[in-house]
Parts: C-alpha cells; structure tokens; sequence
C-alpha cells in the first residue's frame, strides 16, 4: 500500500492576525485514508510559514507515492504552483493531486496552466482522494475516480462525485497537527454541519456543495451531523488536549430550518449538562439569530458570533440575494450583544456598484450598531470563482479575469477613491490594533480572552481606548466622503493626501495614549502582557490543584 502525503502549504495571505487556524481539509481527508488502512502523513506548510523550499524538502523526506495539496484561498495561488513545480524538478515522479473550495471550480484552468500537476478534485475530497490513493496502489487508473479532473488524450475529464449525505458517516478527522495548533495559540476547528441552504450571489458556497449535479451554478443543501456526534468530539478534544477554545467552522450553523434550530439548541443544553471549560465561536445568518436558541448555546459555551450582515443598504442586500432585510440585521446585532457574547459582522462595504450615498447609508448602519471600525470599513466584494454575482459584475463591464485570480473594478470613481483612503486608514490603524488584540488577550481580534484578574477598571480603560481608535480612524474616511460628494469633489492624490493628513495627526495622538494605557495596564497588573491558550489552560488546572489539596 502506498503513502499519501496530504499538504497545506504556505500562503502570502494570512489568517487574521496571523493565527493559526487548524485546517479540517487535510485533517478529514487524512482520516478517510487511516480509515481504510492507508498510510498518510500531514504536512503544514500555513501553520510553520514554511519556505517553499522547506515545504518541498519536507515533502521529498516523506518519499510519497501521492502529494496533495489543499487551496484554502479564493483562487489557485502562485507559490502553489511552484512548489508543484519544485518538487519535479527534484525528481518527484509521483502523483500530485491539488483539491479546495475555489480550484473546484477551475480545475480545467488548472490542469491547463500547471503541467506538474495530475488531478484536480472538484467538491468534498474524502471520497475522491481514498478513491485516487486505491487505484494508485492497485495499479488501476485514477484518472477514473468520481470527483478527479485529470488529463485524458488532449482532453481534460471528469465523473462528478456524489456528496456525503450522513456526515455522522464520515471517518472522524485525523488529530496529528492539533497539539501544534494550541501550542502556537491557534484555533482548534470542528465542522458540525456543510454546505448553506440561502442563495446569496457572492458566495460559492452552495455551489461547491451543488456540484454533485454537474450543471452550472447548481445548489446543494445544508446537512448537518447529529448532536451526539458533535458534543461527543467537543468533549473528545477537550478530554485529549485540554483545550478550552474552540472555531466551529459551519459556513451556517443553524441551517434555516426549526430543526436546525432545534439542533442546535439540544447542543447548547448537552453540552451545558458536561459542564466542559470550552468556549467556542460559530457563524450565521441574521435571520437565524434566536434569543432562545443562542441562550441556550452559551449556557453550553458559546461566546462569539459571526454574522454575515454584508450591508446596511436594503438594496444592495437585494444584489447580493441576502433574503433578510437591514431591520433584520439591526435585531441580530441586539440580540448577540444582548447575550454578552462577543461580536463579528461579516461586512461589503464596497461593491463595483457602490455609490458614495450608499457608502454613508453604510456608515450610518455601523455606528448605529456600534461596529464603525477600520477593519469593517476596508471591506470589499471580493469575487469569487463559482458565484452568481460575477456574471452581473462581468456584464456591468467591472470584471477582470486573471487566470487563476478575479477582481473587479469600481464603476464609479469617488467611490473608488473612497476605497483607497479606506486601506490607508486600515493600514495605519493596524498597530494600534495590534496593541489592541494583545492587551485584550484576543483568541481572535473581536473574540477576547477573559484576562485572569483583571479588574473592570483596566477593562474600561481598554475599551475606553479602542472606542478612541475606532472612532477616529473611521472619521478620517467619513470626512473624505464628504469631501468627494462636493462640488469641488478632490482628485486621488488630493484626497489621499488630506487623509494622510489627517492620520497622521490621529496616529500621534493615539501613539501617546496608547503609551500610556499599556504603562497603566502593566501598573495594575505588574506587566501588560498577552494570555495564550495553554496559560489559561495551565491556570485552569492549578485552580482545580488547589481546589482538591
């Protein structure tokens, strides 16, 4: 039987902050593979920030019979593609198999543009790469398995696969890396549910999961796994690693229906009922937030909530196929921040429609939910591959098709110019984020660790603080949008100069506060220093050491 080395390899783009963020692609794939007695070692490449050059000799030490390679970004990326190339220069003779979300989409592309590569697995890879690694060390052809891409006679073909249907079947994914995750204080992921039942334009989530059909844009369903097997990994994780974070990476938790809903509040009270120190984070729709379920959730452990809000705008919710309305994500807001739960709005400032009325309307929206920050602002459509929207964006005249990337352009130019002074401030802010995030502990930038000992007072001081940032940094962006809805609207450069300007007299200011909130942190509590992970699990267990002696 031969060996699969299964690979997420280094990217330019990192996860927010540069955390660490498990990857359940290879993780589930590795776990299909044991589960049929076949070796397979994971590499992580994203997780080390390896060097191609690393990642290749680390590929090469493991003398694998298939390499696969997993795409987390929303296209097939460069240094990919030489580490693909890399490898056959060195020799490498076996099978290279790239899979992923976007390159599902573009295998043909692919395959066409990089000829060190064999297969594309288009859709969910379990099947597919267990299907592949068989014929491998059968000698059949693997060409021939459901869900590859691969090169036939000059031609490019393929077998659609069929999609899990009952994920409680799925062989549970390979641990190998999780050790490494908690020790670089990243997130642990569990996936409890696939796919979404909504139809927004911009996201090729349905489609990746519709793609079983074979016909373009074809949607798939939300399926979810029961609760038994969800809390049972939770408690399985915790009891093995000691962890107490936790990312549910559901692209929608809920599902839409009562009995997602009804799901998902039998998880909260099973796992209230274990009473496990874990705290987890999850994702959903606006009109999914339900003061009943979501209460019960964090009486089992929630703490943080992202939101898919996208906009403020009930038109541009209309381009987007959102199917809720701005009323409806004013009372998600309320509810999760009603709850204490910690906040995050999925937001699109900017689409190649946008106006600049549309930008104030936008602004408006956020400062009357209390999310005008920097970051949120610096929000864009980003196109991807496999979504509805593109064919409205390309028949507007604002997409640009690269190959292996899409962009758009902005159709009117202040709002384009608005959108550069947006990454400017963004860009600027970013240090005191930094600061930020670190005085807060955070697991993510908006989802914080509860800092051990820390009285109100410095919390206040804290929050105090990132209120300031916030708010003036976005006031630089909302003054050049006034200043472009004039009569004497200013060119790019003007206008990237007057805000330049005006940072530059925020980033003093905010520089010395900032210098003088840490030095009263670090009076109070005799260092302004960051909690990982395994010091509050490490804290944890000496509470309960004391508590038994």
């Amino acid at each position: 039987m031969g060996k699969t080395v299964l690979v997420r390899p280094p990217v330019d783009v990192l996860h927010k902050f540069s955390k660490p963020v498990e990857c359940l692609g290879i993780a589930y794939c590795a776990g299909a593979l044991r589960h049929h007695g076949m070796d397979v070692t994971m590499l992580d490449g994203m997780l080390h920030d390896w060097s191609e050059e690393d990642t290749v000799r680390r590929i090469l030490d493991e003398q694998p019979d298939i390499v696969g390679f997993t795409v987390i970004l929303n296209h097939f990326p460069d240094r990919t593609a030489r580490v693909c190339q890399m490898l056959r220069e060195a020799g490498y003779g076996g099978h290279i198999v790239i899979g992923g979300h976007a390159v599902s989409f573009i295998p043909r592309r692919v395959l066409e543009a990089n000829p060190a590569v064999d297969a594309v697995v288009a859709g969910e890879g379990e099947g597919p790469i267990v299907g592949y690694a068989r014929a491998v060390a059968d000698g059949g052809d693997p060409r021939t398995v459901p869900g590859v891409y691969a090169r036939w006679d000059g031609d490019i073909r393929w077998k659609p696969a069929r999609r899990v249907h009952n994920l409680d079947t799925l062989a549970p994914p390979a641990r190998d890396l999780t050790r490494e995750i908690i020790d670089l204080d990243g997130l642990v992921c569990v996936s409890t549910s696939r796919g979404c039942y909504a139809r927004c334009t911009f996201c090729s989530i349905p489609r990746f999961y519709g793609l079983e059909r074979d016909r373009p844009l074809a949607n798939g369903g939300w399926l979810a796994r029961s609760v038994a097997h969800t809390v049972g990994e939770i408690a399985d994780l915790h009891e093995r690693f000691g962890l107490v974070e936790l990312l549910i990476v559901d692209d929608e938790f809920f599902g839409g229906t009562e009995a997602g809903h009804e799901r998902a509040f039998m998880v909260g009270q099973e796992l209230a009922e274990l009473n496990l120190p874990v705290g987890f984070a999850m994702s959903c729709r606006a009109e999914n937030v339900n003061e009943r379920v979501l209460t019960a959730l964090a009486q089992g452990g929630l703490k943080h909530v992202f939101v898919g809000l996208e906009t403020g705008d009930d038109d541009t919710l209309r381009l987007y196929g959102k199917g809720h309305t701005v009323r409806q994500n004013r009372e998600a807001v309320r509810i999760i921040k009603s709850l204490g739960l910690s906040f995050q709005p999925g937001f699109m400032m900017f689409n190649h429609r946008t106006t600049l009325t549309e930008v104030r309307a936008n602004l408006e929206f956020l400062r009357s939910i209390g999310e005008l920050k920097p970051v949120v602002v610096n929000s864009a459509v980003d196109p991807h591959f496999g979504t509805p929207l593109n064919r409205v964006i390309e028949h507007d005249g604002a997409l640009r098709d690269h190959g292996a990337t899409l962009s758009s352009e902005y159709l009117d130019p202040h709002t384009a110019i608005a959108k550069r002074v947006a990454e400017v401030a963004a860009a600027r802010f970013a240090p005191f984020q930094e600061a930020i995030a670190g005085l807060q502990s955070s697991v993510t930038y908006e989802w914080r660790r509860t800092v051990p000992g820390r009285r109100p007072e410095v919390t206040r001081s804290i929050d105090r603080f990132e209120a300031l940032c916030n708010e003036a940094f976005a006031q630089v962006f909302e003054q050049t949008v006034e200043d472009l809805s004039g009569a004497d609207a200013p060119t790019e450069g003007e206008a990237i100069a007057d805000a330049s300007r005006r940072l530059d007299e925020v980033q003093s200011r905010m520089t010395l506060a900032r210098a003088l909130l840490i030095t009263s942190v670090a009076k109070a509590e005799g260092s302004a220093r960051y909690y990982t992970q395994n010091d509050i699990i490490a804290m944890g267990r000496e509470q309960r050491q004391e508590v038994t002696a």
